[in-house]
C-alpha cells in the first residue's frame, strides 16, 4: 500500500518530456515511501502517477487528449513577468481584458482579469492549486463577477497550467473557454529573498517594484512535515498627466488641435494663484453667447464671445496615465503525515490591494449652459435625478458683471471660478481590496484508491473612495439657499452665500469638502466549498487499467452591495447607489473514467451534475480520445458541454443605478458634427475653435442608465471541442496542433441600448442654451463675408435635445461561435560546452468569430476574425539559452492586423475609403486597419554562486511605439504599451 514520502524526481515518457520540459528539475506531488525491491516498479508506477489541469484522474502520461499548456517559475522569469496577467499576455489564447492600472471608474477599479479566447473573464475559470477562489469584492461595471489574478501570491508560484479547452464537466461552471490552475510549490525548506525594479526610458515617472521572501522548515522524508511561508510586495507608481500629456500617439493631436492648447500653459494663470473667473450671458434676441473677464483678471484670452478669463489646467492628474498600486500577498502551505497512508494539509492567503489615483486639476464652477448631470438612484424611482451648476442673480455680491452684460438676462449672469481652496491632492480616487482563502483538508490511501477531501473559505472585500462627485447637501449649504427664475427656470444661487468667491481660505475649503466628499462603495463576497474524490483502478481491461474518480462540491456563495446611503437617495451627483443582494447554495457530483481501449486507444470520459437554486440540473459530458498512431505521433480530440450559471449581480436583487459612459446617439451626434465641421471652415479664429470643440462631442455621452438584474435567467450553454495531434519526431523536437471550437449560446448580457428594442425607458433632454448659442454662432459666421464660407440655403440644426437617461434589463439573448488553431513547436538542443539552446513558437490562429446578440437566426455581424480586436493571428517565440553560468532569454510578441471596424456593419461607417474608427481621422498610411504589433525582451541572468543569481532585462527592446487607436480610450490599444524601451533589474538570493 504506497505510504506519502518525499517528493522524487520523476522520469516521464518523451512526449510528456514535450510538454513539460521545463519541469523537469521540479519535484512531483506524489510521494512514496521506500519500499522493498520487489515492489520496485509498484513504487516507481505509483510516483510517476500525477494530477493535471482538466482532470480527476492521476496518470503516469501527462500528456490527454485535452490540450495543456504549462508555464514554469523559470518561464515567468525569462519573460521578465511581474504579474500574473503580464504573463497571460505572452500566451497567445489569451485576449486582452482588464488591467488594474486602467481599471478606474469601472466599478471594479484595482483589479486585473483573465480572458481566453476572447470569451471574457466569466468565461475563464481561475483556480489556485485546483480549487476555485472567491470573485472580487466589486464587479467589473457593477456586473461582472471574475476572480482578480493579482490577488493570487506570485512568489509562492512553481507552475501555470493552463487549459485551452472546455472543462465545465469537471469544474463546473465558468469553464467554457478554457482554465487556468495557478500551482504553487508543493514544499519549501530553506530561505529565499528575491526583489526587481523597472524603469521606463520614456516615461520618467513609472516604476514597478516587487520584492518577496520565503522561508520554510521541515522535511516531509524525515520530519514527516513541511511548511513554508512566502510574501510578495508589489508597488507600482503613479504617473501623472504632465508624464504623459504629450507622448500620445501622433495622429491624436492632429483629431485634437486644442488638446494641448487647453492646458493653457502660457496663457492661463498658475496653480495656486487665485483667478477671478469670467461672466457670461446669452443675448434674448439671437441666443448668441456673450463673456467677458471679472474685474482682476490677469491672463484674458479672446474669444469669439469675448475675452475670457483662463487658469493653467494642472498635470498632476493620475487617471489617464495609470493609478499607484501597492500589493501585499502572504502564502501559508502546510503539509504533515499522518501514519503511512494518509497526509493532512492546509492553505492560507492573504491579500490587500491599494490602488490611488490622483483626480488633478480642482474642480470649477462653471454655470450649466448645456445638458445637467443626470443620474439614477436606488430610492428616488423611475425619474432622473439631475443637477446644474447653478447661476448668479442680480444682487449676487460677486456679481460684478457690466451693465451691459447684467442687462441681457434681467441681471442673472453665469460664472465660471476655479475652485482651489480643497486643495490640488484632494480629488481623486482610491480603492482598497482585502482578500484571504484558508483550506484544510486530507488526502490518503484506502487499498489502491486515492482519496481526498478538504473544506475551503475564501472572500473579498473591496471598497472605493470617490472624491469628485457633488454631495447635493453639502453643495448647498456652500451656495445656497437657491431659488429659481420664474421665467427661464434658471437656478440662481444665495445672494451671499456661505462661499467666499475671490479669495483661497481654509473656511472654503471646509464647505468644498462637504459639496465634494469622499464617499465609499463597498461590497463583499464569500465562498465556502466543501469537496471530496476517491480516485483508483476500477476494471482492468486486456490493454491496462481503467481508472475512474468520483466526487462532490458543495458550495456557498453569498454577495453583497449594500451600496451608498446619500448615492441611493439621489444625494451624489452620478452616483446612484447601486446595490445587490444575494445568497445561494450548489451542489454537484461528478465522475470520470479513463479507460485504454487497446494499447494505442485511450478514452477519457467525465460527467458532472451542477445543481443551482431557479433552474434544473445541468449535466454537463465530456469525452476525449487520445490515439498513440506512431511511436513520435498522438492524435487526440474532445468533445464536451459547458455552462455558466447567471451570477449573482445579474439575477440576485438589486441593481446599477448611475449611467453609461460612450452612449451614442446618432442624431445629435450628425446635428451636432454637421454644425462643427461648418464652424471649423471659417476664417474666423473664435468659429474654428467653437467647431473643434463641438466635433463629436454629441457622439458618445454619459447618461443616466438603470440595468436591472432578471431572477428568471438561466445559464449558457456551451458545445466545445477539439482535434489535433503532437507529433515528436526526434528527442529535441515536439510540435503539436489543435484545432478548438466554442459555440456558446443563451448568453447572458446586459441591454445593448444602442439599440432601441432593448431600452425599456428612454427620455431626451430639451434643447439648451448651449445648444441656442452653438446655433447663434453658426448664423453670425453665415451672415459674415469675411468668414469665407458659402453656407448652404437651410442650415444645420438641431431637432432635439440630448439623450438624458435609459432602462434596460438583464436577459438572455444571442450566441457566439469562435474556433481556430494552436500550433505549438518546441526544440531542445544539446550544444555541448556551449550549453543548451530552447527554442519555441505558439502561435493562436483564429478562424471564426461570428456573434448574434438578437434572438433571430444566422449572424447578423458576420465573421469578425480580421475586424478591431480581433486578428487572424497572435504569436509568440522565445529562444533561451543556457550557458556555464548565464541564462539568456529572448521573447517575441506578435498581434497581427486588423480592420478598424468592429464587424461588417461597423465597416459601413468606418472603413479604408473614410480612414476612420470610431468615426474619428486615423493616422494617414492606416487607413486599411490597425497595424500588426511586436515586441522583443531580451533577458540575460547571471548565477554568480549557488546562492546569488542577477538578471537584466530589456523589455520592447526596439523602442517600438504604439499606433493611434480611437476605439481605445487610452489612444493606443490595449495589447500595445506607452513606455518605450523599459529596463528591469532582478536579484534573488538562497541562504
Amino acid at each position: 500500500m504506497p505510504a506519502f514520502r518525499a517528493p522524487r524526481h520523476l522520469a516521464i515518457s518523451s512526449l510528456s518530456i514535450a510538454l513539460l520540459a521545463a519541469l523537469a528539475s521540479a519535484p512531483i506531488a506524489a510521494q512514496d515511501a521506500p519500499a522493498k525491491q520487489d515492489k520496485k516498479d509498484e513504487k516507481v508506477t505509483e510516483l510517476a502517477r500525477v494530477q493535471v489541469t482538466g482532470s480527476n484522474i492521476k496518470r503516469t502520461d501527462t500528456e490527454t487528449a485535452s490540450p495543456l499548456q504549462v508555464v514554469t517559475a523559470k518561464d515567468i522569469e525569462s519573460m521578465g513577468a511581474r504579474t500574473l496577467l503580464q504573463v497571460l499576455d505572452n500566451l497567445p489564447a489569451a485576449r486582452p481584458a482588464q488591467v488594474d492600472s486602467k481599471s478606474l471608474y469601472t466599478g471594479s477599479d484595482g483589479a486585473s482579469q483573465a480572458n481566453l479566447r476572447g470569451l471574457g473573464a466569466q468565461g475563464t475559470l481561475v483556480l489556485l492549486n485546483g480549487r476555485r477562489l472567491s470573485y472580487y469584492g466589486a464587479p467589473a461595471g457593477f456586473q461582472t463577477q471574475f476572480v482578480n489574478i493579482d490577488a493570487i501570491p506570485a512568489a509562492a508560484i512553481e507552475r501555470m497550467e493552463v487549459l485551452t479547452d472546455g472543462a465545465s464537466a469537471v469544474y463546473g461552471t465558468d469553464a467554457v473557454a478554457g482554465v487556468i490552475n495557478v500551482i504553487t510549490k508543493p514544499s519549501f525548506k530553506g530561505l529565499e529573498v528575491s526583489g526587481s525594479t523597472d524603469m521606463s526610458s520614456r516615461i520618467r515617472s513609472y516604476g514597478e517594484r516587487q520584492a518577496s521572501i520565503t522561508g520554510g522548515f521541515g522535511d516531509l522524508g524525515e520530519d514527516r512535515y513541511n511548511v513554508y511561508a512566502s510574501v510578495n510586495l508589489y508597488k507600482r507608481d503613479a504617473i501623472p498627466l504632465s508624464d504623459w500629456y504629450d507622448k500620445k500617439p501622433a495622429q491624436f493631436y492632429i483629431n485634437n488641435p486644442s488638446y494641448i492648447k487647453n492646458f493653457r500653459f502660457d496663457t492661463g494663470s498658475a496653480p495656486g494663484v487665485l483667478n477671478p473667473g469670467s461672466y457670461f450671458a446669452f443675448d434674448p434676441v439671437t441666443g448668441k453667447k456673450v463673456q467677458q473677464a471679472a474685474p482682476g483678471c490677469n491672463n484674458i484670452i479672446a474669444e469669439a464671445a469675448g475675452p475670457r478669463c483662463v487658469w493653467q489646467t494642472w498635470l498632476n492628474n493620475e487617471i489617464d496615465g495609470g493609478a499607484e498600486s501597492k500589493r501585499a500577498t502572504a502564502y501559508i502551505n502546510a503539509h504533515f503525515l499522518l501514519g503511512e497512508s494518509s497526509e493532512a494539509f492546509a492553505e492560507a492567503t492573504y491579500t490587500t490591494i491599494d490602488l490611488r489615483a490622483n483626480g488633478g486639476t480642482p474642480r470649477a464652477f462653471g454655470t450649466t449652459t448645456g445638458n445637467p448631470s443626470s443620474w439614477f438612484a436606488r430610492n428616488t424611482g423611475y425619474v432622473a435625478n439631475q443637477f446644474f451648476y447653478p447661476y448668479l442673480g442680480p444682487n449676487n455680491v460677486y456679481n460684478k458683471a457690466s451693465p451691459e452684460m447684467k442687462a441681457m438676462m434681467g441681471g442673472v449672469v453665469g460664472l465660471q471660478y476655479l475652485l482651489q481652496d480643497a486643495g490640488d491632492h484632494y480629488f481623486g480616487q482610491r480603492n482598497t481590496d482585502k482578500s484571504y482563502r484558508v483550506l484544510a483538508g486530507m488526502r490518503g490511501y484506502l487499498g489502491d484508491w486515492s482519496w481526498e477531501t478538504a473544506f475551503a473559505s475564501a472572500g473579498s472585500h473591496s471598497t472605493t473612495y470617490q472624491t469628485i462627485n457633488v454631495n447635493l447637501d453639502g453643495f448647498a449649504k456652500a451656495f445656497g439657499p437657491f431659488t429659481v427664475d420664474p421665467g427661464t427656470g434658471r437656478v440662481i444661487i444665495a445672494d451671499n452665500p456661505a462661499y467666499k468667491f475671490g479669495e483661497i481660505s481654509e473656511a472654503n475649503a471646509a464647505l468644498l469638502r462637504a459639496a465634494y466628499p469622499t464617499f465609499d462603495i463597498q461590497s463583499w463576497t464569500r465562498l465556502h466549498t466543501l469537496d471530496g474524490k476517491i480516485e483508483g483502478p476500477l476494471a482492468t481491461l486486456p490493454a491496462g487499467e481503467v481508472r475512474a474518480a468520483f466526487g462532490f462540491n458543495l458550495n456557498r456563495e453569498s454577495f453583497f452591495t449594500p451600496g451608498n446611503s446619500d448615492a441611493a437617495n439621489g444625494k451624489i451627483t452620478q452616483q446612484g447607489g447601486s446595490w445587490f443582494d444575494g445568497k445561494r447554495t450548489t451542489y454537484a457530483l461528478f465522475a470520470e473514467a479513463v479507460a485504454p481501449i487497446t494499447a494505442k486507444l485511450e478514452v477519457d470520459a467525465a460527467l458532472r451534475l451542477d445543481k443551482y437554486p431557479h433552474f434544473s440540473a445541468n449535466l454537463a459530458p465530456k469525452l476525449g480520445v487520445k490515439y498513440q498512431a506512431l511511436p513520435e505521433l498522438v492524435l487526440r480530440g474532445t468533445y464536451s458541454e459547458g455552462f455558466r450559471a447567471p451570477s449573482l449581480a445579474e439575477a440576485g436583487s438589486g441593481g446599477i443605478f448611475a449611467q453609461i459612459g460612450g452612449y451614442r446617439d446618432e442624431t445629435r451626434c450628425n446635428q451636432t458634427n454637421a454644425i462643427a465641421n461648418l464652424l471649423r471652415t471659417s476664417q474666423r479664429a473664435g468659429d474654428v475653435d467653437l467647431g473643434n470643440s463641438l466635433l463629436n462631442s454629441d457622439c458618445g455621452r454619459t447618461v443616466a442608465r438603470m440595468t436591472q438584474p432578471n431572477p428568471d435567467l438561466q445559464p449558457e450553454k456551451a458545445k466545445i471541442a477539439t482535434l489535433g495531434f503532437v507529433f515528436e519526431p526526434a528527442k529535441w523536437l515536439s510540435v503539436s496542433a489543435d484545432w478548438w471550437f466554442v459555440y456558446r449560446r443563451n448568453e447572458i448580457a446586459a441591454p445593448d441600448y444602442s439599440k432601441p428594442e432593448e431600452i425599456i425607458a428612454q427620455t431626451r433632454f430639451p434643447i439648451t442654451d448651449a445648444d441656442r448659442a452653438n446655433l447663434a454662432a453658426l448664423a453670425a459666421m453665415c451672415a459674415d463675408p469675411g468668414s469665407g464660407v458659402a453656407c448652404p440655403a437651410v442650415l444645420p440644426t438641431y431637432t432635439v435635445g440630448n439623450v438624458s437617461s435609459v432602462i434596460g434589463q438583464y436577459k438572455n439573448k444571442g450566441r457566439t461561435l469562435v474556433d481556430g488553431f494552436d500550433v505549438d513547436a518546441r526544440s531542445r538542443l544539446d550544444l555541448g560546452e556551449w550549453g543548451r539552446l530552447n527554442i519555441g513558437v505558439a502561435a493562436t490562429i483564429a478562424r471564426r468569430s461570428m456573434y448574434n446578440f438578437d434572438d433571430g437566426d444566422g449572424w447578423a455581424y458576420g465573421n469578425a476574425i480580421g475586424y478591431y480586436n480581433n486578428p487572424r493571428v497572435r504569436a509568440t517565440f522565445n529562444t533561451d539559452w543556457n550557458y556555464k553560468q548565464f541564462d539568456t532569454s529572448f521573447y517575441i510578441n506578435f498581434v497581427g492586423k486588423t480592420k478598424w471596424a468592429y464587424d461588417q456593419i461597423d465597416a459601413q461607417d468606418n472603413n479604408a475609403q473614410s480612414c476612420t474608427a470610431s468615426y474619428e481621422a486615423v493616422a494617414p498610411g492606416q487607413c486599411d486597419g490597425a497595424p500588426s504589433w511586436w515586441t522583443a525582451n531580451l533577458g540575460v541572468s547571471w548565477h554568480a554562486s549557488e546562492k546569488l543569481t542577477v538578471g537584466v532585462t530589456a523589455k520592447n527592446l526596439f523602442n517600438r511605439l504604439p499606433f493611434f487607436d480611437p476605439n481605445d480610450w487610452m489612444t493606443f490599444s490595449g495589447y500595445t504599451n506607452n513606455f518605450g524601451r523599459s529596463y528591469s533589474l532582478m536579484l534573488n538570493y538562497k541562504f
